[in-house]
């Protein structure tokens, strides 16, 4: 009866139900936008598996081999779906020689000194290795495509839509009672409140399991759709980089294993969550612990090498058990204090360990803990503050900063900067190398004698190439001559990149010279992604300040009382309005400041009372302004975006009777977009807020549709603020 009760409450709610539906929109449309964005559109495979189906593997191969041989023809197949598909075919008839090879590779590296001693890891792990793959020597591939069933399956951004639906079905059902004053009553159940608690774990059990096999499930649709999936009867190394895999299983039987490890390990996680929850007392210390824990597991999973003696913590990870395909394509054992063991099998106990672990503890927790809601101890370090009365704006900022734990989202997201900050790097790039030197040497004005020695220049390296040329023809690849001449072509790619970007400007009024490499990255005009990484920490940080502001008071009613106050509800309103642009230009200013200390500090500052048009990819800009005034430009744009995003979230609180829904809410319209970005999908930088977020928002992609989506989200909310007004 609980659980069902349980389970109604969580799928009866309006805001998850949405939630989910946006999801399985979104995740459909970026699956169809992943296929189509590759070298290879879904046709083209689906074109060359027309054009073998019905041959043997030998066959396919040997048209493959004549197809790759003759791709200068003009009606040819994709090259890219050709070369996959040979590499694939390759690999089934040859599967046999694959384990002979591994074999030889075995008895050859034990002769080697640095893997031949015994009682060392390498040597342990060397002999276990061929043995492993005896169960598999029976197994015969078979080709076929594998693109539908990689697609489906090894997609980052399923993984984190499906672990935000996780995140609010946690709070939907472990927190929910306690933001509506409900904790104390269920606690005196007839069963108890460890039986309570088991209920609720069952019910996140049965949610998360519907949430898995929706997007899954919709992610096989569509590749078979676009794709197909191939015969799935088929032994599993016949996938696409699965050849080295040592379990004896068919391609459906793996998507089932697949399906119930993805549910088992995002169930790991909301037991977890589950367990902060049952030993947090409110909502920011609940992201607090939760985000320090995932975090932490992350940066083991990234920075530990998976050869490391600490490699265990890598693999046993829970971030690392989400990633079954990277788990399952090859046979692979870990370092356990100098002892090799089958990473599968180790990881399938840890994770069965783990989920128990934390579901026991947090019913057992749950199950003594006392009813401590209303007793508090206090130092009365205040004991003798000032019976002084404020002024409202006062006491709401005082509600924000200490009543709703802003002050401790400040200080959180101090360190989320500070590590955003120490991430910067700048990759050593010798083509970047000499196109500093050039710029520095002629930094100024276009002369003649720039002109000139452009010319000069390049005739060199013409010349240069031509001996390097005439050299090679007579075979001396390794003589001093040789040597000596590539010496001197080095700087070539610098010089290249200078000369195009002086033929860009040259004829641009009042156009300079200097060293432009940090201000295209600072404006988005290179392959850094620096500021979606800061857009990210920014928004998050408004996201837990903003959202609390009023839908914290919307789940104690107090809205009654609040338009019964001498300024009404909407001098309320207006002051919550006020205390968000203060966040929002207090995130402005830190983000602007430590990422032009950081471009400074790496890449300097000269040139920035040059026209902006000396940079080449700005030569057209329409405003005939000075690099410091673009600069200027941008941070206002970009002060003026995190505005309006804090009053749409604003908006959002006004509206959400907990805070919960507020930051949940919040969260996917402003920071799910981004993290799906930095996981690679570059088109949602182009969607909604994040765009006007961008470092150059003028060029990167600001559609008018998402200006007037947000142009609309605001008249909305200034009609719904004059209306406040009237029903005073």
């Amino acid at each position: 009866m609980i659980f069902a009760a349980e389970l109604k409450k969580l799928l009866s709610h309006r805001v998850f139900l949405l939630i989910a539906a946006s999801v399985l929109m979104l995740n459909g449309y970026l699956m169809f936008r992943t296929a189509n964005n590759g070298e290879a559109s879904p046709s083209d495979y689906r074109e060359v598996i027309s054009a073998i189906e019905g041959d043997t593997d030998e066959e396919k191969l040997e048209w493959l081999d004549e197809e790759l041989t003759h791709f200068d023809r003009p009606d040819h197949y994709s090259f890219a779906v050709l070369s996959e598909f040979r590499e694939d075919c390759y690999n089934a008839v040859h599967y046999k020689e694959f384990l002979d090879n591994i074999d030889a590779q075995a008895e050859t590296m034990t002769k080697v000194s640095i893997f031949a001693k015994k009682g060392t890891f390498n040597y342990r792990n060397i002999k276990k290795t061929p043995p492993a793959y005896d169960k598999v020597r029976g197994v015969q591939p078979i080709f076929d495509i594998s693109h539908g069933v990689i697609l489906a399956t090894d997609n980052s951004f399923t993984d984190v839509l499906s672990g935000f639906v996780l995140l609010f079905a946690v709070l939907g059902i472990m927190l929910a009672d306690r933001e509506q004053g409900m904790a104390g009553l269920l606690f005196s159940l007839r069963h108890g409140r460890g039986h309570l608690l088991a209920a609720k774990c069952g019910a996140l059990a049965v949610s998360l399991a519907g949430i898995v096999l929706l997007l899954y499930g919709e992610n096989l649709v569509i590749s078979a759709y676009l794709y197909g999936l191939g015969d799935l009867s088929r032994p599993v190394q016949s996938l696409t980089g699965f050849i080295g895999c040592n379990l004896d299983i068919s391609v459906a039987e793996y998507l089932f294993i697949y399906v119930a490890y993805k549910f088992t390990a995002l169930y790991a996680i909301g037991s977890l969550m589950t367990l902060v929850a049952v030993n947090t007392r409110n909502n920011i210390t609940f992201y607090g612990i939760t985000s320090v824990v995932l975090i932490a597991e992350g940066l083991a999973y990234k920075r530990i090498e998976p050869l490391s003696v600490h490699s265990i913590f890598r693999f046993v990870n829970l971030i690392s058990f989400t990633k079954i395909n990277e788990n399952f394509h090859t046979y692979r054992n870990i370092n356990f204090r100098g002892y090799p063991v089958p990473l599968i099998l180790t990881m399938s106990i840890s994770l069965l360990i783990f989920t128990a672990l934390f579901v026991g503890l947090s019913v057992f927790l749950c199950g003594k803990r006392r009813n401590l809601r209303f007793r508090r101890i206090g130092l009365k370090l205040f004991a003798g503050r000032s019976r002084k009365i404020h002024s409202l704006l006062y006491y709401d900022i005082w509600k924000s900063l200490m009543l709703q734990k802003g002050i401790i989202a400040i200080a959180v997201f101090a360190v989320v900067f500070s590590t955003v900050q120490n991430s910067f790097v700048k990759k050593y790039d010798r083509t970047d190398v000499y196109y500093r030197h050039y710029t520095e040497t002629w930094e100024g004005g276009i002369t003649p004698e720039l002109l000139r020695f452009c010319d000069e220049e390049e005739m060199r390296f013409r010349t240069i190439e031509a001996r390097l040329g005439e050299l090679y023809e007579n075979g001396e690849y390794m003589s001093t001559e040789v040597r000596e001449l590539e010496r001197q072509l080095a700087p070539e790619a610098g010089f290249q990149l200078f000369h195009d970007r002086i033929e860009k400007v040259r004829d641009t009024e009042n156009a300079q010279i200097f060293y432009d490499s940090g201000y295209k990255r600072a404006f988005g005009l290179d392959v850094y992604d620096d500021d979606m990484k800061y857009a990210l920490a920014a928004v998050l940080m408004l996201t837990f300040l903003v959202s609390p502001l009023i839908a914290a008071d919307n789940k104690y009613r107090m809205n009654y009382i609040i338009s019964s106050t001498a300024t009404g509800r909407r001098g309320y309103l207006c002051r919550n309005i006020f205390i968000a642009g203060v966040y929002a230009l207090l995130t402005t200013a830190v983000w602007t400041a430590l990422y032009c200390k950081s471009i400074n500090d790496y890449y300097g500052h000269t040139g920035l009372s040059a026209s902006v048009r000396s940079i080449a990819e700005l030569s057209d800009f329409s405003l005939d302004i000075t690099v410091l005034q673009y600069i200027i430009l941008v941070a206002a744009l970009r002060t003026a975006a995190l505005l309006l995003i804090a009053l749409t979230m604003v908006w959002v609180s006004v509206k959400s009777r907990s805070v919960t829904v507020a930051v949940l809410v919040n969260s996917a319209l402003f920071a799910l977009p981004i993290i799906i970005c930095l996981l690679g999908v570059e088109i949602m930088a182009d969607i909604g807020a994040s765009a006007l977020l961008r470092s150059n928002c003028i060029l990167n992609g600001l559609s008018y549709t998402n200006l007037f989506l947000l142009l609309s989200i605001c008249s909305m909310m200034i009609i719904y603020h004059k209306r406040l007004g009237k029903n005073r």
